[in-house]
């Protein structure tokens, strides 16, 4: 019998050479990999960051629209249709005072600074905070509060009194609430004697006791309110507030929308009295506020975060302010026509 013989074969691992290229291969791929990832998350941060400005520049359209349109605003009627004043010490809405402009210097730099103490022209009133470099104005109309009588008021007629309905947020405070009794024909301001309706009983809140139209279950009770639009710090971030002006020492400001970093005011002014814009001027060159007609708002609104790693080169901001950081900005420029000029 043969004997057969096989070949023998040996088995050999992976060489030192194989290893090394495998792993090189391996951290090439995950850096290449790592990479996609870092600018995919990169460019994702960018896109919601344009998307939050974005979105708060169309706020600040909506919030500032809303407001501005009312200025005057007496339901049916203006303030500049001469309402019957009969509200004592005298109210503070009138032609002269339902829209009122600060102007500043403007920034010479971005981001603005952190501080409020700063001068404005005309001089800013007393209690109101602003971001030093940027404008501010406030705004006076009667707003809707649900106040429907409930019965008719008789003009001349001494005592009057009626009640509202039930659902209104009037938030009466006898005495020191402003309030506007109007309908499409006529409007009287007037504080009111109860917490809880209209009513003149003396001359104690009024001049009279009586009020001097008589008005039907059309007609509604409207509350007068100021607010001041500024832009203050909101944890640590530049923030539009809406600013209740009855409530200042109160606290009355309402942060509004984050990251609006400068806002600059041109007022329209009507100077033939054909209700259109003559021109567009700054605060202290308005000489009669009731020929305001229409205000140009320039809004700087930027990311919260920052992005790049240059913090040390200066670029331009879109209105030619120098920008010392590396977050996003964009400027919005709008205007809004005021609806109650006099009709």
């Amino acid at each position: 019998m043969k004997k057969i013989v096989g070949t023998k074969r040996w088995q050999s691992g992976i060489s030192m050479v194989e290893i090394l290229v495998a792993l090189t291969l391996s951290l090439i791929l995950t850096l290449v990999v790592g990479q996609i990832y870092v600018t995919n998350s990169q460019t994702y941060r960018l896109q919601e960051a344009q998307s939050r400005i974005q979105e708060n520049g169309r706020f600040a359209l909506e919030f500032l629209s809303k407001d501005v349109r009312r200025v005057g605003s007496m339901g049916c009627l203006s303030v500049l249709n001469t309402p019957s004043v009969i509200a004592n010490p005298s109210p503070s809405i009138t032609p002269a005072t339902s829209i009122l402009g600060y102007d500043a210097a403007q920034t010479a730099s971005y981001p603005v600074s952190s501080s409020s103490n700063a001068t404005w022209n005309p001089a800013a009133p007393s209690g109101v905070s602003a971001l030093a470099g940027t404008d501010f104005f406030s705004i006076q109309f009667a707003e809707p509060c649900g106040g429907h009588l409930q019965s008719e008021v008789t003009g001349m007629t001494p005592s009057q009194s009626a009640n509202l309905s039930s659902t209104n947020t009037c938030s009466i405070t006898a005495g020191t609430t402003e309030l506007v009794l109007s309908d499409c024909s006529q409007s009287e301001i007037f504080r009111s004697d109860s917490n809880s309706s209209i009513s003149i009983s003396g001359t104690n809140n009024n001049t009279q006791d009586h009020f001097n139209y008589s008005h039907g279950l059309d007609a509604e009770v409207l509350v007068v309110h100021a607010y001041t639009y500024t832009i203050q710090l909101f944890n640590s971030e530049p923030t539009l507030y809406r600013v209740d002006n009855a409530t200042l020492s109160s606290n009355g400001a309402q942060p509004l929308i984050e990251g609006i970093e400068d806002m600059q005011l041109l007022y329209g002014v009507d100077i033939t009295g054909d209700g259109s814009v003559d021109q567009y001027v700054k605060a202290f060159s308005v000489s009669n506020w009731a020929s305001v007609v229409a205000i140009r708002v320039d809004l700087v609104i930027r990311s919260t975060g920052v992005y790049g790693t240059n913090l040390t080169t200066a670029t331009t901001a879109c209105n030619g302010v120098t920008v010392t950081d590396t977050r996003l900005r964009r400027c919005f420029s709008f205007t809004i026509n005021l609806r109650n000029p006099k009709i």
